[in-house]
């Protein structure tokens, strides 16, 4: 007879136990290896910004390859010129600005009152720096009830004096020349006062929502070591939208964004959702070698253009940016880069 042995229940909870273990030291083992090498790409808000709300991981951008034109970039025009231009001492600023206006007109609220004052009505600065100021000076107003910043420097008009065109920047910052970047201060109407811009206090409203409109704080006191400029708590920088978000989502500085961008391609593009819900895609093509770069920039289906932005990195290529709205209306202005008009669809590359 042959014999037959008998279990108890914990032994078999303890054989099930052991197979359990060797399951999940087989199935981790496999996928280690599977993702070895590879780059994580989610957009997380940054720990230090709490105000930050970018949540990319729902969206992800159609292909863009299926359907799309170039536009032709001029490379030593258009590669340092751009929204996104990196400039500090390695990388100078060589551009041209234009479409500039003078700062006293966006001092005021819609009302027409004055919320804000300036250290010289000759500063200046592109139109589209000041709009976003004045847009978020005006809601800055709205929230805090104070009149009482103050824009110190930024570009001089070409009538300026030389004894007013003082830089009050105490650290080198070597932006103000493009048109995108302003120093601020406080002007005290009630003691006829100066006091300093810290970011202090009610004024920490300003670094943690400047992203929203399209601004950062160029030199924070923790990038020292990355900037090369001393940390600097008055000095903001145009980068535009979603650049802005995109880099308060990750703690980025300029210098940081521009290789960070550089992960993504045409062909594997950031999607980012931005916080008013727009869809963006975001990637960068290398300039190259000759005196132009062919730059792809996605259609529609229905083949209509899409919104987008080009802007030169100042160093070795340009970084682009798509509205990817359904049927957002293409704007002609949106970018300075040339247009080709050549088109190329996926059937035809097919044919």
């Amino acid at each position: 007879m042959p014999t037959v042995k008998h279990y108890k229940y914990k032994n078999i909870a303890a054989a099930l136990a052991v197979l359990l273990i060797v399951i999940l030291i087989i199935s981790t083992s496999c996928n280690s290896g599977k993702n070895t090498g590879k780059k994580s790409k989610t957009v997380k808000p940054a720990a230090s910004s709490s105000t930050v709300s970018s949540d990319s991981s729902g969206y992800k951008a159609e292909k863009l390859t299926g359907n799309y034109k170039y536009v032709t970039a001029k490379n030593k025009t258009d590669l340092v010129n751009g929204d996104l231009v990196l400039v500090n001492a390695d990388h100078p600023f060589t551009g041209t600005v234009e479409n500039t206006d003078t700062i006293y007109s966006y001092l005021f609220d819609k009302s027409g009152s004055q919320i804000m004052s300036t250290s010289s009505t000759n500063l200046a600065a592109q139109k589209k720096t000041f709009e976003a100021f004045n847009l978020m000076g005006c809601d800055f107003y709205s929230e805090k009830r104070l009149a009482t910043l103050m824009v110190s420097t930024a570009m001089f008009t070409d009538d300026s004096s030389d004894d007013t065109e003082e830089n009050t920047t105490a650290t080198p910052c070597y932006e103000h020349d493009t048109g995108l970047a302003f120093d601020l201060h406080l002007y005290d109407a009630s003691t006829g006062s100066y006091p300093q811009f810290t970011g202090e206090g009610d004024y920490s409203w300003i670094a943690e929502n400047c992203w929203k409109y399209g601004f950062v704080l160029r030199y924070p006191s923790d990038k020292g070591d990355v900037t090369g400029v001393t940390p600097i708590p008055y000095h903001f920088r145009y980068v535009g939208i979603p650049h802005a978000e995109i880099m308060a989502a990750n703690n980025l500085t300029l210098e940081e964004y521009v290789e960070f961008v550089k992960d993504y391609t045409f062909e594997k593009p950031l999607s980012f959702k931005a916080f008013d819900d727009t869809p963006y895609t975001v990637y960068y093509v290398e300039a190259d070698d000759g005196s132009t770069t062919n730059i792809p920039i996605p259609l529609a289906e229905s083949e209509a253009e899409r919104p987008y932005a080009v802007s030169g990195n100042n160093v070795d290529g340009y970084i682009v940016c798509v509205d990817m709205t359904e049927g957002a209306a293409a704007d002609s202005e949106s970018s300075d880069v040339s247009d080709d008009t050549s088109s190329v669809s996926e059937k035809a590359d097919a044919e």
